[in-house]
């Protein structure tokens, strides 16, 4: 079965991120986006993965984003969702 993740990252992040993701084989559409409270610069990622590669791809992800001091600053917020039909035309 076929997932989706919806990955939103702060811009600083997002190069980083995509080029992690990219290495390990995984595809990325970007999306630019604005959120947050300070209407900080964000990108949505959305990834394409097996679910059995779902697991692989969110590690990709713990492993590329930066460093924070602050323990309630989250530095990417996931969703992964069921896809119903997938195709390439």
């Amino acid at each position: 079965m076929m997932k989706i993740i919806l990955c939103i990252v702060q811009d600083q992040d997002r190069e980083n991120v995509t080029q992690g993701l990219n290495e390990a084989g995984f595809r990325v559409t970007v999306l630019p986006s604005t959120g947050a409270y300070f209407r900080r610069g964000n990108a949505t990622l959305m990834i394409g993965a097996q679910a059995a590669k779902v697991d692989a791809a969110i590690e990709t992800i713990r492993a590329h984003v930066s460093d924070t001091d602050d323990p309630n600053l989250k530095r990417a917020t996931l969703f992964v969702l069921d896809v119903a039909d997938y195709q390439q035309i």
